[in-house]
Protein backbone atom coordinates (compact mmCIF):
# COMPACT_ATOMS: atom_id res chain seq x y z
CA UNK A 1 0.00 0.00 0.00
CA UNK A 2 1.30 3.45 -0.99
CA UNK A 3 0.14 6.12 1.37
CA UNK A 4 0.77 9.80 1.54
CA UNK A 5 0.21 12.45 4.19
CA UNK A 6 -0.89 15.71 2.26
CA UNK A 7 -1.61 19.02 4.03
CA UNK A 8 -5.08 19.98 2.51
CA UNK A 9 -5.14 23.42 2.58
CA UNK A 10 -2.00 24.01 0.74
CA UNK A 11 -2.36 21.19 -1.73
CA UNK A 12 -3.72 22.30 -5.03
CA UNK A 13 -4.27 19.43 -6.89
CA UNK A 14 -5.44 15.67 -5.67
CA UNK A 15 -4.85 12.38 -7.25
CA UNK A 16 -6.78 9.40 -7.75
CA UNK A 17 -6.13 7.49 -4.77
CA UNK A 18 -8.63 6.54 -1.82
CA UNK A 19 -8.66 9.55 0.50
CA UNK A 20 -8.98 10.00 4.37
CA UNK A 21 -10.11 13.74 5.71
CA UNK A 22 -8.67 14.14 9.03
CA UNK A 23 -9.38 17.53 11.25
CA UNK A 24 -9.65 16.09 14.39
CA UNK A 25 -10.54 19.24 15.68
CA UNK A 26 -13.51 19.03 14.96
CA UNK A 27 -15.05 18.47 11.86
CA UNK A 28 -14.22 14.95 11.10
CA UNK A 29 -15.27 14.27 15.21
CA UNK A 30 -18.17 15.96 15.23
CA UNK A 31 -19.66 14.74 11.76
CA UNK A 32 -19.28 11.32 12.54
CA UNK A 33 -21.14 11.97 16.15
CA UNK A 34 -24.17 13.48 13.71
CA UNK A 35 -24.54 10.18 12.61
CA UNK A 36 -24.07 8.00 15.67
CA UNK A 37 -26.62 10.56 16.95
CA UNK A 38 -28.96 9.33 14.38
CA UNK A 39 -28.55 12.12 11.72
CA UNK A 40 -30.34 11.24 8.22
CA UNK A 41 -27.28 12.62 6.62
CA UNK A 42 -25.02 15.95 6.77
CA UNK A 43 -24.82 18.28 3.91
CA UNK A 44 -21.42 20.00 4.08
CA UNK A 45 -21.95 23.39 2.97
CA UNK A 46 -18.86 26.10 2.05
CA UNK A 47 -20.17 29.60 3.14
CA UNK A 48 -22.67 30.72 6.18
CA UNK A 49 -24.79 32.40 3.74
CA UNK A 50 -25.22 29.39 1.32
CA UNK A 51 -25.89 27.53 4.69
CA UNK A 52 -28.41 30.20 5.73
CA UNK A 53 -30.30 29.76 2.41
CA UNK A 54 -30.39 26.35 2.21
CA UNK A 55 -31.94 27.04 5.68
CA UNK A 56 -34.78 29.38 4.62
CA UNK A 57 -35.94 26.72 1.98
CA UNK A 58 -35.41 23.92 4.61
CA UNK A 59 -37.26 24.79 7.56
CA UNK A 60 -36.69 21.38 9.06
CA UNK A 61 -33.35 21.06 8.64
CA UNK A 62 -30.73 21.76 11.24
CA UNK A 63 -27.90 23.74 10.87
CA UNK A 64 -24.33 23.63 11.94
CA UNK A 65 -20.82 25.00 12.13
CA UNK A 66 -18.52 27.61 12.66
CA UNK A 67 -16.09 30.67 11.59
CA UNK A 68 -12.48 30.05 13.22
CA UNK A 69 -14.24 28.11 16.13
CA UNK A 70 -16.65 30.49 16.91
CA UNK A 71 -20.42 29.53 16.64
CA UNK A 72 -22.08 30.95 14.26
CA UNK A 73 -25.12 33.43 15.48
CA UNK A 74 -28.76 31.94 14.54
CA UNK A 75 -27.02 28.14 14.24
CA UNK A 76 -28.58 25.53 15.76
CA UNK A 77 -25.42 24.22 17.03
CA UNK A 78 -21.23 25.01 16.71
CA UNK A 79 -18.80 22.39 15.56
CA UNK A 80 -19.01 21.02 18.94
CA UNK A 81 -18.48 17.43 19.30
CA UNK A 82 -19.27 17.62 23.21
CA UNK A 83 -22.38 19.27 22.37
CA UNK A 84 -23.46 17.04 19.51
CA UNK A 85 -22.86 14.17 21.86
CA UNK A 86 -25.22 15.15 24.37
CA UNK A 87 -28.29 15.78 21.20
CA UNK A 88 -31.07 14.34 19.74
CA UNK A 89 -30.67 14.30 15.96
CA UNK A 90 -32.72 11.61 15.31
CA UNK A 91 -33.84 11.92 11.53
CA UNK A 92 -32.96 15.25 11.23
CA UNK A 93 -31.02 16.26 8.00
CA UNK A 94 -27.70 18.81 8.80
CA UNK A 95 -26.12 21.62 7.33
CA UNK A 96 -22.72 21.38 8.50
CA UNK A 97 -20.13 24.40 7.64
CA UNK A 98 -16.53 25.32 9.24
CA UNK A 99 -13.09 26.66 9.03
CA UNK A 100 -10.95 23.91 7.98
CA UNK A 101 -12.58 20.64 7.45
CA UNK A 102 -15.05 21.49 4.93
CA UNK A 103 -13.24 23.83 3.11
CA UNK A 104 -10.50 21.13 2.53
CA UNK A 105 -13.41 19.02 1.43
CA UNK A 106 -14.15 21.33 -1.10
CA UNK A 107 -11.10 21.50 -2.93
CA UNK A 108 -11.09 17.11 -2.74
CA UNK A 109 -14.75 16.09 -3.60
CA UNK A 110 -14.25 16.87 -7.57
CA UNK A 111 -11.43 14.40 -7.90
CA UNK A 112 -11.61 10.37 -7.95
CA UNK A 113 -11.23 8.21 -4.97
CA UNK A 114 -13.18 7.69 -2.88
CA UNK A 115 -13.65 10.11 0.58
CA UNK A 116 -13.78 8.98 4.18
CA UNK A 117 -14.58 11.34 6.77
CA UNK A 118 -12.44 9.73 9.90
CA UNK A 119 -11.05 10.46 13.37
CA UNK A 120 -11.00 8.72 16.48
CA UNK A 121 -15.18 8.24 16.62
CA UNK A 122 -14.66 5.34 14.08
CA UNK A 123 -10.84 4.99 13.96
CA UNK A 124 -11.13 1.24 13.25
CA UNK A 125 -13.87 1.35 11.14
CA UNK A 126 -12.13 3.49 8.21
CA UNK A 127 -9.41 0.87 9.18
CA UNK A 128 -11.14 -1.72 8.15
CA UNK A 129 -12.49 -0.06 5.09
CA UNK A 130 -9.59 1.47 3.66
CA UNK A 131 -6.59 -1.60 4.61
CA UNK A 132 -6.83 -3.37 1.32
CA UNK A 133 -7.06 -0.38 -0.88
CA UNK A 134 -3.55 -0.18 -3.26
CA UNK A 135 -3.43 3.74 -2.77
CA UNK A 136 -4.14 6.14 0.09
CA UNK A 137 -4.02 9.97 0.87
CA UNK A 138 -4.62 10.62 4.13
CA UNK A 139 -5.54 14.67 4.22
CA UNK A 140 -5.33 17.17 6.95
CA UNK A 141 -7.24 20.03 7.13
CA UNK A 142 -4.59 22.42 8.84
CA UNK A 143 -5.86 25.80 10.28
CA UNK A 144 -5.69 29.68 8.65
CA UNK A 145 -2.86 30.31 10.90
CA UNK A 146 -0.45 27.39 10.44
CA UNK A 147 -0.40 23.18 11.02
CA UNK A 148 -2.83 21.08 13.04
CA UNK A 149 -0.38 19.42 14.97
CA UNK A 150 -3.56 17.07 16.28
CA UNK A 151 -4.26 15.91 12.51
CA UNK A 152 -0.82 14.95 11.86
CA UNK A 153 -0.56 12.72 15.08
CA UNK A 154 -3.98 10.97 13.94
CA UNK A 155 -2.37 10.44 10.61
CA UNK A 156 0.59 8.98 12.00
CA UNK A 157 -1.60 6.40 13.88
CA UNK A 158 -3.72 5.48 10.87
CA UNK A 159 -0.65 4.93 8.63
CA UNK A 160 1.08 2.90 11.27
CA UNK A 161 -1.83 0.75 11.66
CA UNK A 162 -2.04 0.29 8.43
CA UNK A 163 1.56 -0.27 7.93
CA UNK A 164 1.11 -3.40 9.93
CA UNK A 165 2.87 -1.79 13.79
CA UNK A 166 1.77 -1.88 16.60
CA UNK A 167 0.17 1.25 18.24
CA UNK A 168 -0.99 2.60 21.47
CA UNK A 169 -4.02 4.52 20.95
CA UNK A 170 -3.50 5.87 25.04
CA UNK A 171 0.09 7.48 23.96
CA UNK A 172 -1.56 9.35 20.76
CA UNK A 173 -4.31 10.34 22.87
CA UNK A 174 -2.04 11.86 25.33
CA UNK A 175 0.27 13.29 22.60
CA UNK A 176 -3.06 15.04 21.34
CA UNK A 177 -4.09 16.35 24.59
CA UNK A 178 -0.47 18.07 24.54
CA UNK A 179 -0.84 19.47 21.40
CA UNK A 180 -1.21 22.73 20.20
CA UNK A 181 -4.76 22.14 18.61
CA UNK A 182 -5.75 21.31 22.57
CA UNK A 183 -4.35 24.22 23.65
CA UNK A 184 -6.24 26.37 21.27
CA UNK A 185 -9.60 25.07 22.14
CA UNK A 186 -9.11 25.25 25.98
CA UNK A 187 -8.82 28.97 24.83
CA UNK A 188 -11.66 29.44 23.00
CA UNK A 189 -13.40 27.89 25.82
CA UNK A 190 -14.17 24.65 24.57
CA UNK A 191 -12.29 22.29 26.39
CA UNK A 192 -14.90 19.42 26.94
CA UNK A 193 -14.01 19.20 23.37
CA UNK A 194 -11.03 17.65 23.51
CA UNK A 195 -11.79 14.33 25.33
CA UNK A 196 -15.05 13.86 23.35
CA UNK A 197 -12.69 14.24 19.98
CA UNK A 198 -10.29 11.46 21.97
CA UNK A 199 -13.48 8.71 22.44
CA UNK A 200 -12.08 5.86 20.39
CA UNK A 201 -14.45 4.12 18.03
CA UNK A 202 -17.83 5.02 19.13
CA UNK A 203 -19.54 4.66 15.86
CA UNK A 204 -18.83 1.16 13.96
CA UNK A 205 -19.06 2.31 10.45
CA UNK A 206 -16.74 4.02 8.21
CA UNK A 207 -18.31 7.41 6.96
CA UNK A 208 -18.12 8.38 3.11
CA UNK A 209 -18.77 11.68 1.41
CA UNK A 210 -20.94 10.91 -1.96
CA UNK A 211 -22.52 13.20 -3.98
CA UNK A 212 -23.09 16.17 -1.29
CA UNK A 213 -24.10 14.41 1.03
CA UNK A 214 -21.98 12.88 3.92
CA UNK A 215 -23.39 9.81 5.08
CA UNK A 216 -22.73 6.18 6.72
CA UNK A 217 -21.46 3.52 4.55
CA UNK A 218 -22.63 0.10 5.37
Amino acid sequence: MLINVIDGRKEKEFDDSVKVLIDVFRSTTTIPLMLYKKAKYVVPVRTITETRKLKDKNPGYVTSGERYGIRIPGFNYDNSPYAILNSDLSDKIVLFTSTNGIKVLYKIMDYPGKIYISSFINFNATYNAIKDCDKVSLIVSNRPDGKSDEDYIYAEMLENKLNGRDINIDEYKNRIRNSHGAKRLKILGAFRDIESSLNIDVYDYPIIYNDGKIITEK
